[in-house]
């Protein structure tokens, strides 16, 4: 179980500054706003909620990864996002949500601002230009939720191993002279889950990409070794990657 970092209310000011939808605030509006933050911390693999537990809370990541994922009646996972430093997730809360539909888990350690959405909103009532990042950062799940809704109805599993790895080379991407690094550690249970498939099937899809040069692994993380090739197999416009 997550641990409290500030169980009496001590002041987690640093866990606010990298928090992306925070950056027009002044000194003293973060200061009113961490009256109310508290930060937790989670190990690898801990489960920070589960579906049918209350909507009462909105994380903001602080250090770590957390993703986030959909489990069905047979206990099948659909992971549908993970959550980088910065990010915001829980945001249901703020829609009037009163129970958790998805599975919140830790991938790596990681540091979690936590504030209460009835808070954050009465918070947000009073500076407009938070409640406009809110919004649009609630509309870009939105979107990205349905962009991967999209690929599992419409494209094969190459195609959508492409489109995520696309996804992660501008998520956790580093440029080198042999191609691009994800800096993440996925298992391939992972990554099937992540695209809507099966261990063995995705095994094999990175097989077949590393035999054709598609990609390569260096000490467990993936290296992009033909981008052009993998823009390809994705079915995605080199111009449009570059814009977004």
């Amino acid at each position: 179980m997550g641990r409290l970092r500030n169980p009496e209310g001590a002041r987690a000011f640093w866990c606010l500054l990298n928090v992306n939808l925070f950056p027009h605030l002044q000194p003293h509006e973060m200061e009113v706003l961490n009256r109310w933050v508290k930060s937790i911390h989670y190990r690898k693999g801990e489960v920070i909620f589960l579906p049918g537990d209350p909507s009462d809370f909105v994380y903001f990541l602080h250090r770590g990864r957390v993703k986030l994922a959909y489990l069905d009646e047979s206990g099948k996972r659909l992971t549908l996002a993970i959550c980088r430093v910065g990010e915001l997730f829980g945001e249901m809360a703020l829609l009037g949500e009163k129970r958790r539909k998805l599975v919140a888990e830790a991938l790596e350690d990681a540091e979690l601002c936590i504030v209460a959405g009835e808070d954050l909103m009465r918070f947000a009532d009073h500076h407009k230009a938070l409640s406009i990042q809110l919004t649009r950062a609630i509309g870009d799940r939105m979107r990205a939720l349905e962009s991967r809704l999209q690929d599992l109805i419409f494209k094969d599993v190459p195609t959508r191993l492409a489109r995520l790895l696309v996804r992660f080379r501008e998520d956790y991407g580093v440029p080198g002279p042999d191609g691009v690094l994800l800096d993440l550690k996925l298992t391939h249970r992972d990554i099937a889950d992540l695209i809507g498939s099966t261990r063995e099937t995705t095994t094999a899809t990175l097989n077949d990409f590393i035999k054709r040069g598609v990609i390569c692994k260096v000490k467990g993380r993936l290296l992009l070794c033909d981008e052009p090739r993998l823009l390809e197999i994705a079915q995605l416009d080199p111009a449009e990657v570059e814009e977004s």
